[in-house]
């Protein structure tokens, strides 16, 4: 957009440059070539009386005083009464040499003639200034245009990138406003998308969590109920069977919550990006720097595995988001983050230098139909991710994020 911008106002200017400049031209050279003309007519009346001063002396006319009243680039005919002509000057005459006559008292008559390269450079001389000055204001056009074009195109620019950050998955993102109307409506509109968007999204985290929670262990429950029935001798022979075909149809409606469970990729919850975990975890400390200082305390990022994981990369900093903001307002000292390989799964570990104040193990989601503030809004999230959020069993205090490998990677 910026480019086109600067284009565009080059280009009209350039062509309303070229018209004025060439209009401008031709009625510069004519007013050149007029006052040229009215000058050489000046001169040879001028001469005229010269020459006839001279004839009225003892002195004749000769070549030598003809080219004193000639000047540079000039030739100055005179015929006598008899007819004689004497010429004195520069004896260079071309076509384009400009001419003019005029009668001498006494007798005879006196031409002058101009060289055509001095009319030549005279309008050069005329139209240079009319080229440097169209030649500054493209310069000056591309500049402003330039400056325009960046101004204009800034509340865009960052529109797209605030779009990019939504597509990401950071619902949350501060949609920048602008003074701009056309900007600012889209910034409107993208505001209440990714509010729509952000919605969406949490509808499908909790419908997951609660989906984990409230269906598949109940359809467990129920499966081993109705296979307990199948076996026991009181149950009659056509009852066991109608109960097979209900243990089918368990069996059936819970490989489509594993299968809604279970889906690897995450695609349903936001964009899926292959990610570095020591990268991210140094990315996230020094998200955290400025804060962190603030309060007098330091995030840095602590020595990590190579990992790379394929991670919804916007739940995954939203969920660091909230251990690091634990750390830093329940914890002390310094809050190291890295990144652990383990065999089953990979962990973000968030660590501080304070005596351990929370209970080892996992840490309890929302339950179903509830949002959760904190690390129980950190461990749903987790949770919907197929992972989890859990508290290190360490003197100090250590907040961890699981993330399990891909499942080609188990099964290998």
């Amino acid at each position: 957009m910026r480019s086109r911008l600067v284009v565009t106002l080059v280009a009209l200017t350039a062509v309303i440059l070229v018209v004025f400049g060439v209009v401008r031209g031709f009625s510069t050279a004519d007013l050149v070539r007029d006052q040229q003309r009215d000058g050489l007519r000046e001169s040879t009346s001028l001469a005229s009386v010269a020459i006839a001063a001279q004839e009225r002396g003892p002195d004749v006319v000769t070549a030598d005083f003809l080219a004193t009243l000639a000047g540079r680039d000039r030739v100055v005919t005179y015929v006598d009464p008899a007819g004689s002509s004497t010429v004195g000057g520069t004896d260079d005459v071309g076509p384009d040499d400009l001419s003019a006559s005029a009668a001498v008292d006494g007798g005879g008559r006196v031409t002058l003639t101009e060289s055509g390269s001095v009319q030549s450079e005279r309008v050069r001389d005329a139209l240079l200034p009319l080229v440097l000055l169209t030649v500054a204001l493209a310069i000056v056009a591309a500049l402003v245009g330039t400056l325009l074009a960046r101004r204009f195109a800034r509340p865009f620019r960052r529109l797209a990138d605030d779009a990019a950050r939504i597509g990401d998955g950071h619902f949350d993102t501060e949609v920048h406003r602008s003074r701009i109307k056309e900007a600012d409506d889209l910034g409107t509109a993208l505001r209440r998308a990714a509010g729509q968007l952000g919605t969406l999204v949490e509808r499908e985290r909790e419908l997951s969590v609660v989906a984990s929670h409230e269906l598949r262990t109940p359809l467990t429950a129920l499966r081993l109920s109705l296979e307990d029935l199948t076996l026991w001798p009181q149950t009659p022979p056509d009852v066991a069977e109608e109960l097979q075909h209900s243990l089918a149809e368990v069996d059936r409606l819970s490989g489509v919550v594993t299968s809604l469970l279970e889906r690897g990729d995450g695609s349903h919850l936001g964009t899926v990006t292959q990610t570095d975990l020591a990268a991210l975890a140094e990315q996230t400390a020094a998200r955290w720097a400025d804060r962190a200082r603030a309060a007098g305390r330091t995030v840095h990022a602590g020595p990590s595995d190579d990992i790379s994981l394929p991670i919804v990369r916007a739940s995954v900093d939203q969920i660091l988001d909230a251990l690091v903001e634990r750390a830093l307002a329940d914890g002390t000292g310094d809050v190291t983050i890295d990144a652990v390989r383990l065999s089953t799964h990979a962990r973000l570990r968030v660590l501080d230098e304070s005596h351990r104040t929370l209970a080892t193990g996992i840490v309890q989601t929302a339950p179903a139909g509830q949002t959760g503030t904190g690390l129980v809004a950190a461990a749903t999230q987790a949770e919907s991710l197929g992972g989890f959020v859990g508290v290190e069993d360490a003197a100090t205090t250590g907040l961890v994020l699981a993330l399990p490998w891909p499942r080609r990677r188990i099964d290998a």
